[in-house]
């Protein structure tokens, strides 16, 4: 592959978006997660107060969001960590679910 060849090949695959874009959309979805996770904070935390459990469900929701992204970050940028991050994402993503499940399960 020569030079003109990348070249080409890049400008398809930026077709429509400029630079600057894509640095706005990559903080806003690291922005995003970090609000995601602060908000899922405070419903596990107000639970446990109010009804003495843990609302497992919206750690469900948090940890697929965040595995997803690091999936999708090792499939383009083939980085050990991004892979790392996934499978523990994943892990406690399905944790989580267990424990969501088994609630639902035995709910008195």
């Amino acid at each position: 592959m020569d030079k003109d060849d990348i070249l080409a090949k890049s400008r398809a695959e930026n077709q429509g978006r400029d630079e600057y874009e894509r640095q706005v959309l990559e903080k806003a979805g690291k922005l995003s997660s970090q609000v995601g996770l602060m908000v899922c904070c405070f419903i596990a935390a107000f639970s446990v107060i109010r009804t003495d459990r843990m609302n497992n469900g919206c750690w469900v929701i948090y940890f697929s969001i965040s595995a997803t992204l690091y999936w999708t970050k090792y499939i383009h940028l083939r980085k050990r960590h991004e892979l790392i991050m996934a499978v523990i994402s994943t892990l406690v993503g399905l944790l989580f679910l267990g424990l969501f499940l088994r609630e639902m399960i035995f709910w008195k």
